[in-house]
């Protein structure tokens, strides 16, 4: 019988453990593949799951800086399109806001594929569009850090609403100097557009519907309904980084949808943890951004830091 063939060159595979902060940064500093640090994310994304004791739910990923397009939409649709009633979901959101239409998608798509709840929990913000899709949750889990933000339309950086209002100033001033009138009427024909008007008061006024189908049957506080608070939402705040925190979400929308230190929200913060330590590691070893949008297995998605 023939001896058998050792190679004394091959190299054990090394094993990672993101549990450990120095195989973390390691995995980083070793220049392994980019499909290894998939899997290796989506083995400790599934860690964390088993460990806080959250059952029953299929958790997907909303964290990503850059607006909420229908690229968002698209991924968050194929993570769970093929749930088919079986389990819940939950949602972690970390995201700045973006456009309202693929955020309404989103929340009806996932009310929809859920067993019987979908779920969000904020470990720190969901701003506007985000806000949107939270409002379509029948929980929405917050915490301390937590923040919600009024749903208002924004072109170029600047609310849909802005315009209106800074008619409804120039007016006042109008108003009050009216020797100054003829100049501020010729300030308004040189620099207004009159359809721009018409079309950000429509485009909030679309917000504003959109968060009122998605709070419609809600068990809410007897002072409001969902009309009540899409138009609180979109047309109350002044200000669109205005912190709506989890004790002013309560209030409007009752604590039967608004839970605070939930193992939801506990598993949602070990997890928010992790995605900014990695984003930091990704800057510094790979010169990469990273977002996390859609299911653990297939999330993680990685541009180039000059990319916008």
């Amino acid at each position: 019988m023939a001896d058998e063939i050792v190679n004394e060159d091959a190299v054990e595979e090394k094993v990672y453990d993101f549990s450990n902060f120095g195989d973390f940064v390691a995995a980083f500093k070793d220049e392994i593949s980019e499909d290894k640090l998939k899997q290796l994310f989506s083995e400790h994304l599934k860690k964390l799951v088993k460990e806080s004791g959250v059952t029953g739910y299929e958790v997907i990923f909303l964290y990503d800086e850059n607006s909420i397009s229908s690229f968002h939409s698209n991924r968050i649709y194929h993570a769970v399109k093929d749930l088919n009633k079986k389990k819940n979901i939950l949602m972690i959101v970390q995201s700045g806001g973006g456009q309202i239409e693929p955020a309404y998608l989103i929340s009806k798509t996932c009310k929809r594929l859920s067993k019987s709840k979908f779920n969000v929990a904020i470990p720190r913000r969901a701003k506007s569009a985000a806000t949107l899709i939270s409002l379509g949750a029948a929980e929405i889990h917050m915490g301390l850090l937590s923040e919600l933000g009024p749903i208002d339309p924004q072109f170029g950086g600047f609310p849909a609403l802005g315009l209106s209002n800074a008619m409804e100033k120039i007016a006042e001033m109008s108003e009050q100097y009216p020797n100054a009138s003829d100049m501020f009427a010729k300030y308004l024909t040189d620099n207004l557009n009159i359809r721009h008007l018409g079309l950000f008061e429509r485009v909030n006024e679309s917000a504003s519907q959109y968060a009122e189908r998605l709070l419609s049957g809600k068990d809410l506080p007897d002072t409001q309904t969902p009309e009540t608070l899409a138009d609180h939402f979109t047309n109350h705040y002044k200000d669109h980084g205005f912190v709506i925190d989890a004790d002013e979400a309560a209030s409007l929308l009752g604590k039967k949808v608004v839970k605070e230190g939930t193992k939801e929200y506990e598993l949602s913060n070990s997890i928010y943890d992790f995605f900014e330590f990695a984003q930091y590691l990704f800057s510094i070893f790979k010169h990469k951004n990273m977002r996390y949008v859609g299911s653990i297995e297939s999330g993680l998605d990685l541009t180039d830091k000059d990319d916008k």
